[in-house]
C-alpha cells in the first residue's frame, strides 16, 4: 500500500469515489480541473493497481487545505482514512493544514454523521479553530493542524481556494 500522486491510469477508479463520496452541492470543482490546477495536488492511496482514496491538498506558501478527503465506500472504515491524513500530517508537518467540515449541531437530522466526521478528525491529530466558515447555503467548522491559527493568513488561503474553485471568498467570522 502506498501514496502516490494522481496518474491516468487511476482517473476510473478516483472519479468513481470522488462521485460517490460527496453530494452534489460540494462538488466544487471537476475531477479534470484538479487534475489540471497549480498549486494543488491529487493523491492515491493505491494498494495491487486499486484506489483506496483521495486526498485533494491546495497548496499556498507555508499552508495546505485538504478540500478533500474520500476512502471507497467498499473499503471505508478500515484505517484507509486515518493512514491519509497520517502520511499528510507527517509529510508537511511544518505547514499549517486546515480542512473545512460542516457544523455539527443537534438540530441538523444528520447529526450523528457530521459528529462522526468531526470526532474522525480529531482523533487523527485536528482542532476545532474558533473560526466559521460562512457559504451561501452551509457554514462550516474551521480545523487545522494547529490550536494556534493566524485568521489573517488563512483568509489569504481561503482566496486562493476560492480562485481554483472559481468560487465566492467565504465569509470568516468567529465562532
Amino acid at each position: 500500500m502506498e501514496i502516490v500522486k494522481y496518474e491516468p491510469i487511476y482517473y476510473t477508479q478516483v472519479n468513481d469515489i470522488y462521485e460517490k463520496s460527496f453530494p452534489q452541492e460540494e462538488k466544487y470543482i471537476t475531477l479534470d480541473k484538479m487534475i489540471q490546477s497549480q498549486g494543488s495536488e491529487l493523491y492515491c492511496l493505491v494498494d495491487n493497481e486499486i484506489v483506496l482514496g483521495i486526498m485533494y491538498l491546495i497548496f499556498y506558501k507555508d499552508m495546505i487545505f485538504i478540500l478533500y478527503l474520500a476512502v471507497n465506500t467498499e473499503k471505508r472504515s478500515k484505517g484507509y482514512g486515518s493512514y491519509l491524513l497520517k502520511w499528510c500530517l507527517e509529510k508537511y508537518g511544518d505547514k499549517k493544514i486546515y480542512l473545512n467540515i460542516e457544523e455539527v449541531k443537534k438540530e441538523f437530522k444528520d447529526y450523528e454523521t457530521r459528529k462522526k466526521r468531526l470526532d474522525f478528525y480529531l482523533k487523527n491529530g485536528f482542532f476545532i479553530t474558533n473560526y466559521i466558515s460562512k457559504e451561501e447555503l452551509e457554514n462550516f467548522n474551521i480545523l487545522s493542524n494547529s490550536l494556534e491559527i493566524d485568521i489573517n493568513q488563512y483568509k489569504i488561503l481561503d482566496k486562493v481556494v476560492a480562485k481554483i474553485l472559481d468560487e465566492p471568498i467565504s465569509n470568516i467570522v468567529k465562532r
